[in-house]
């Protein structure tokens, strides 16, 4: 389809002498494509269209819950769109909308754009949208859907009409409003906008237009997760107009009077007097510049013609831009936005983002400066449109540099007053640090003096002094060997004192000394244990041999745990090891707390319990026995260099009771390929006899238990002895 340019409306009939040129879905997603470099840029542009509709209010809903389909609603108030409408004008790509001939002249003013393809911006975001649109005259709705999915790239995309109703998820707000459009993109990939650029959203909206220009309101909400409900927020300028220290302005709004009174500027001096010191904010006005006037330019047939341009809005520099120093809680600077821009606009809509991308400045300061001007020379109708692609970017021309001539006098200024009141804390902070400087200079000369005096008196004193020294020096060392016979004699006393003690160990009958006898005991069967571990790693017994040495071994261990027990617990056991029934939790937890918490220390191996003595589970065990398994457990996980072991149980379902040993050691060495044959007789992969692991088995065994090994999976292995309810 084209324009007929005398008739004002779409002809796609060729003829012999004139054929038309049509976009095919290549064409039309490659500008989609190239027109924006964000979602949000293309989102504004949509909201745009709403606006240039004469919409009062225009509502942007993104579900992004899902990112890579995300959902996004425009809705707006507008005029809305018949089928006249969208055949003639929607689907017409580059249609000057400031000539339509049914627009009032004092409408054609405010309309943003100008080259027709801002429509294009939903092709960026999705190519699967539908438009619902109504107008005042008509009490239906037209729903009509592009599905560009379904084209090849040759061929020409075309608005179906949808006659099943098209459900959105803000339908309350669409349909209580008598005319508009909505906009509904499905399948929107928003991968690349993280959580800090989505809660940028409103400031980016707010930036694209001049919101105190425009008569209408802006609304966004946004949904990241599913669970979220839907509240939409107005659009406002979040600017921190309490942080700048000058502003130009020339608006007929109270801008100006939105800064303070006067800063304190505390992070540019290191004394309190200076850097809380109130410096007056800074007012300049229209008067102050030259920012309007008459000027010829050529148009597109190259004549000259006289316009009227003028340049309005305000632009303030900071006291500073460190977040942490902001004098304004709306002062908000990261990764995503970066408020410290010169935004020029045309027509209420942003024309170019930050003023110093087109034109740098060598200026330190220039990160300083911020700021919203509006130049609509830059897209008078009648001269040549100077946009580039981006649409937020011009080329040059004689009103750039026209543009550049009016802003950079004003920068400038606003430079040097920072620069100045900057300067002017340096110069205050020199002088103070020279003030302090000489009155620390006074003082050292001062004290100069009365070093001098100092001197004078102590020379005459110097020679008493040193003989007073002398005999100082005397004394101390008579005092010194005065004190060494001293603690000699304290030393032989003490020896005297301890051998004396001794004898009264030895000859006595208390308890106490029958302990230290059995402490001893257990240090002299800790040694013969060790011996037996090398007599069986070294000869390998067979038959009578290694019942002989596994009875040794089982004697000498039976000696170990019962010295463990009378000399740490004070507890007895019986010599014949009689069965006791036990209430099987409180006496592991009773044996690892009283009794191994006391024999180890923390150098040796940490042993933690995490046995609940809340169960209750009785087992018939013969103490002494049951003891020395636990023994070989923890001294197999200290020979495998465990630093920790970790006791915990539970009682299972199947009416059982474990109890699990997991340690941090080595593990279970690369060379054992089967992890029972670690309970055989004198198998071992460390310097023990390797009777341990089967003791314990058998024991096992006879109480009707199980014991296991399995290798963790970080670190050591888990060694679990299982115990099942026996009858009374």
């Amino acid at each position: 389809m084209v324009m007929d340019v005398k008739k004002n409306e779409v002809n796609n009939t060729n003829t012999n002498n004139a054929i038309y040129f049509n976009f095919s879905y290549a064409a039309l997603k490659l500008l989609g494509k190239n027109l924006y470099n964000n979602a949000a840029n293309a989102i504004s542009e949509l909201v745009a269209n709403g606006l240039d509709a004469k919409a009062k209010n225009v509502y942007v809903y993104i579900d992004m819950s899902d990112k890579e389909h995300s959902i996004i609603e425009i809705l707006d108030d507008g005029l809305g769109m018949d089928y006249d409408d969208l055949a003639r004008k929607y689907v017409w790509i580059g249609r000057n909308k400031r000539t339509d001939a049914d627009l009032l002249e004092e409408d054609k003013k405010n309309v943003m754009g100008r080259k027709g393809i801002g429509k294009l911006a939903a092709l960026y975001l999705s190519n699967h949208y539908y438009i619902l649109t109504k107008k005042a005259s008509h009490s239906a709705v037209d729903q009509w859907e592009i599905n560009l999915s379904a084209y090849d790239d040759s061929e020409f995309p075309k608005l179906d009409r949808v006659l099943a109703k098209v459900e959105l998820i803000n339908s309350e707000i669409w349909e209580n409003t008598d005319q508009g459009t909505v906009i509904k993109l499905d399948n929107v990939d928003l991968r690349r906008n993280g959580e800090k650029r989505i809660e940028a959203l409103k400031r980016v909206f707010s930036d694209f237009y001049l919101l105190e220009g425009l008569t209408a309101n802006i609304f966004v909400a946004v949904k990241t997760q599913k669970k979220d409900t839907i509240k939409f927020e107005k659009v406002e300028k979040m600017v921190a107009y309490q942080n700048f220290y000058a502003m130009f302005s020339n608006t007929d709004l109270t801008i100006s009077k939105r800064l303070r009174d006067s800063i304190a500027f505390t992070w540019l001096s290191p004394y309190p007097h200076i850097g809380k010191k109130e410096r007056p904010t800074v007012i300049l006005s229209g008067k102050d510049f030259s920012v309007k006037g008459t000027k010829k330019f050529v148009d597109d047939k190259g004549n000259e013609i006289e316009k009227e341009y003028v340049l309005t809005g305000w632009i303030g520099i900071h006291s500073t831009i460190e977040v942490k120093n902001a004098l304004d809680d709306r002062y908000i600077r990261n990764d995503v936005y970066q408020p410290n821009k010169l935004r020029v606009y045309v027509r209420n809509k942003l024309a170019l983002a930050n003023y110093f991308d087109m034109h740098p400045s060598t200026q330190a300061m220039v990160n300083y400066i911020e700021g919203e001007v509006s130049f609509d020379i830059l897209d008078d109708d009648a001269l040549p449109d100077i946009a580039t692609s981006s649409r937020q970017d011009f080329l040059a021309d004689e009103r750039v540099e026209l543009l550049i001539e009016l802003i950079d006098p004003i920068v400038n200024v606003l430079f040097k007053l920072r620069n100045d009141i900057g300067q002017k804390i340096r110069t205050e902070n020199d002088e103070y640090a020279e003030y302090l400087r000489k009155k620390e200079e006074e003082k050292r000369k001062a004290e100069e003096e009365a070093r001098k005096k100092a001197e004078e008196t102590a020379r005459k004193a110097a020679q008493e002094k040193e003989e007073a020294e002398k005999k100082q020096r005397e004394a101390e060392k008579e005092k010194e060997e005065a004190e060494k016979k001293q603690k000699e004699a304290e030393q032989r006393a003490e020896r005297e004192k301890q051998r004396s003690q001794y004898i009264l160990n030895v000859s006595g009958v208390e308890d106490k000394n029958i302990m230290n006898s059995v402490h001893s005991i257990y240090n002299m069967s800790n040694r013969v244990k060790e011996n037996l571990d090398e007599l069986g790693c070294l000869m390998k017994p067979t038959g009578e041999a290694k019942k002989k040495l596994e009875k040794a071994t089982t004697s000498n261990q039976r000696i170990l745990s019962v010295s463990k027990i009378i000399s740490k617990a004070g507890r007895v056991i019986d010599n014949n090891d009689a069965s006791q029934r036990v209430n099987l939790p409180i006496f592991m937890k009773e044996y690892i707390t009283d009794v191994l918490g006391y024999i180890y220390e923390k150098e040796d191996i940490e042993i933690l319990c995490d046995i609940s003595s809340e169960i209750n589970f009785d087992v018939k065990i013969k103490p002494l026995s049951f003891i020395m398994v636990l023994d070989n457990i923890i001294g197999n996980a200290i020979k495998a260099k465990a630093t920790s072991l970790r006791v915990v149980s539970e009682e299972t379902k199947e009416n059982q009771y474990r109890i699990m040993f997991i340690d941090n050691g080595n593990g279970i060495d690369s060379s054992i390929n089967d992890i029972e044959s670690l309970f055989d007789f004198g198998v071992t992969t460390t310097n023990g006899s390797g009777l341990g692991l089967y003791y314990a088995r058998k024991y096992m065994t006879e109480l009707k238990g199980k014991i296991a090994m399995e290798p963790n999976q970080d670190k050591g292995v888990t060694i679990i002895l299982t115990f099942g309810k026996q009858k009374n």
